[in-house]
């Protein structure tokens, strides 16, 4: 019956182009839903590398603010030695002012350093000095080398913090020591900064820098630290 042959043909040639179609949107399913998890994947990846990052700067703050008022990482007083150590700071190296008389001292150790830092305390002019001083992204690698690590004056150990980002040349701070008067007050924040002791008239600005396992994951916090408040000694 040869006038049936042409029919059979046609319908093996639909049935061919059907599974052609299916085969076709079967792929563009399974290429979909991978590039979708692959998304999803990248974007858990860089939330938990953002998160890891911020948990090391606010670690890094806290071992600033022990750093400033002379503490180990535990929280108890640095190892007294008035002849040569003042806190957890040596005292032939910069170290935290008491008095108004110590600010010379510490000029003359930051002059040697980058923005007038080293080994994380700097000593800037006025309040927005170092801001100032150029881009962000420009002074980033001078301010890295000369801020401090986490531990490197507390004696708390970036290993056991359980973080792998606190280690030297990912995470790093620096504390600008800030005379409080009218003017500082007046030119920053009035009504949010601490009001310090007239014995200890130093507003510590501590800003904590963290660099992610990803290129793009950056994190900056900053603290405001008043170890003596006026509040309390009234």
């Amino acid at each position: 019956m040869p006038h049936h042959r042409p029919r059979m043909r046609t319908q093996q040639g639909i049935a061919l182009v059907v599974v052609m179609v299916m085969l076709l949107l079967t792929t563009l399913v399974l290429l979909t839903s991978n590039r979708v998890g692959w998304l999803n994947e990248k974007l858990v990846g860089s939330e938990s590398d953002h998160q890891r990052a911020f948990a090391a700067a606010e670690a890094l703050i806290r071992d600033a603010e022990l750093d400033i008022s002379g503490r180990q990482f535990d929280g108890s007083p640095c190892p007294a030695n008035p002849a040569t150590q003042f806190g957890c700071r040596n005292l032939n190296a910069p170290h935290f002012p008491q008095e108004e008389d110590d600010l010379d001292t510490l000029a003359a150790f930051v002059a040697a350093g980058v923005n007038k830092c080293l080994q994380g305390i700097c000593l800037p002019d006025r309040p927005k000095e170092l801001e100032s001083a150029g881009a962000w992204s420009q002074q980033l690698a001078a301010m890295q080398s000369v801020g401090a690590s986490y531990g490197q004056f507390t004696g708390a150990r970036p290993e056991a913090a359980g973080n792998p980002l606190l280690t030297a040349g990912a995470a790093w701070y620096w504390v600008e020591v800030l005379r409080y008067s009218k003017t500082f007050s007046s030119a920053g924040a009035a009504f949010s900064t601490p009001v310090p002791v007239d014995q200890h008239p130093f507003v510590y600005r501590i800003t904590a820098h963290v660099q992610g396992t990803k290129p793009g994951t950056q994190v900056r916090l900053r603290s405001t630290f008043v170890p003596y408040l006026a509040r309390d000694f009234e």
